[in-house]
């Protein structure tokens, strides 16, 4: 996709001179997809809608969304397809040394917000970001998602650093507030908002006959990437002791799990009914609206997009009780335990009482402008 033009009149700084009453708004999310993205898309699609200009810098390849008041430019080479690897991550840290950062650099006028969402570009191109951002008076915010790194010690560390740049952090779980006031770091804390398109009946019943599930079948979802702190093992293993008209469903791209829990479930003789690949957003959502349990498994989070959406949806959540997990969770069950996660899944199941769905825009909104120095 080729890039939306991107304007870069000057905005009077907060240098000495009258800072604008509402000074643009730049999003950067370098990938272009999942989680993270969808979630800068509806945080811009609300800041937009407040009267600001919005600008989301993202992945080339970025997916097929829809939204209103949001300038979208597709300034970073991140390929969505084609096996990971060192020798991609070192084409991919190339580019955006060479192309994305300048081009930021360049894009994103003075005075203006620079917010940096998540960490797909790892610690030591976060940091770069970051770094690059505080440059012409610009206001810079810094979002991990995760406050924690998934790459080793040398990559959290540099993200540790990289949380020591910006000049306001946002964060969407209460535990990840209390992470970083251990660190001595202060940070607002925002609910997170999601980009979720309403399932149609045919949609749901789509899922429902791919999984076998007919009307008396619960259908108990694990969704999102396959990782192996995100214990799926653990699930497999509670469902060697689910009744019959009880199936797991696996739906989500795998990232270095799934061979293992594919023989974990042959040899348990436990019926996995999978779609193992990246599902586009509509896909995705439907999936979820269509199962009677989504079961969040993981050893470590800060929070998570598959609650958040559920919540969204009204589809029932069980949560392993780690991080930002149990402040969204229908049911909490400890880390590693599958008897602890039956117990929560029974008793989800035994109550059949979809959540309320969270109606967090306007403070989302109020404390990303509270963290941008602006008023609502």
């Amino acid at each position: 996709m080729r890039p939306e033009p991107v304007r870069t009149d000057p905005v009077p700084g907060r240098g000495g001179s009258t800072p604008s009453a509402r000074p643009e708004i730049h999003l950067f999310e370098p990938s272009g997809y999942a989680g993270v993205f969808q979630h800068a898309c509806r945080l811009g699609q609300l800041l937009g809608r407040s009267g600001r200009r919005v600008v989301l810098h993202t992945g080339h390849e970025h997916e097929e969304v829809r939204i209103d008041g949001v300038d979208l430019c597709s300034c970073s080479w991140w390929p969505r397809h084609g096996e990971g690897g060192a020798r991609r991550s070192a084409a991919i840290a190339r580019r955006f040394v060479s192309h994305t950062l300048p081009h930021l650099h360049a894009a994103v006028p003075r005075g203006a917000v620079l917010h940096v969402e998540g960490i797909a570009a790892a610690g030591a191109l976060t940091l770069l970001a970051l770094s690059v951002g505080r440059f012409r008076d610009r206001l810079v915010v810094y979002s991990p998602h995760d406050t924690f790194s998934r790459r080793g010690r040398v990559d959290g560390a540099l993200l540790r650093l990289a949380l020591r740049v910006p000049h306001a952090i946002i964060v969407y779980s209460d535990a990840d507030v209390e992470v970083l006031r251990h660190r001595g770091l202060e940070a607002h804390c925002s609910p997170l908002v999601q980009l979720v398109p309403e399932a149609t009946d045919d949609e749901r019943l789509r899922w429902r006959n791919e999984w076998r599930a007919g009307p008396d079948v619960s259908v108990v979802l694990f969704a999102g990437c396959i990782r192996p702190e995100k214990r799926l093992d653990v699930l497999i293993e509670s469902a060697r002791h689910w009744p019959a008209n009880r199936r797991l469903a696996v739906v989500g791209e795998d990232r270095g799990a799934w061979a293992h829990c594919a023989e974990l479930a042959k040899a348990y003789g436990v019926d996995v009914s999978a779609r193992v690949e990246f599902l586009e957003l509509e896909e995705f959502s439907a999936a979820i609206s269509a199962a009677d349990l989504v079961v969040l498994p993981y050893d470590k989070a800060s929070q998570s997009g598959v609650l958040a959406v559920a919540r969204q949806l009204g589809t029932p959540t069980a949560a392993a009780n780690v991080g930002g997990l149990r402040e969204l969770a229908s049911q909490t069950f400890e880390a590693g335990d599958p008897h602890d996660l039956n117990r929560a899944i029974d008793a989800q199941l035994a109550r059949a009482v979809a959540p309320v769905p969270s109606l967090d825009d306007n403070l989302a909104v109020t404390v990303h402008l509270l963290a941008y120095g602006q008023s609502a």
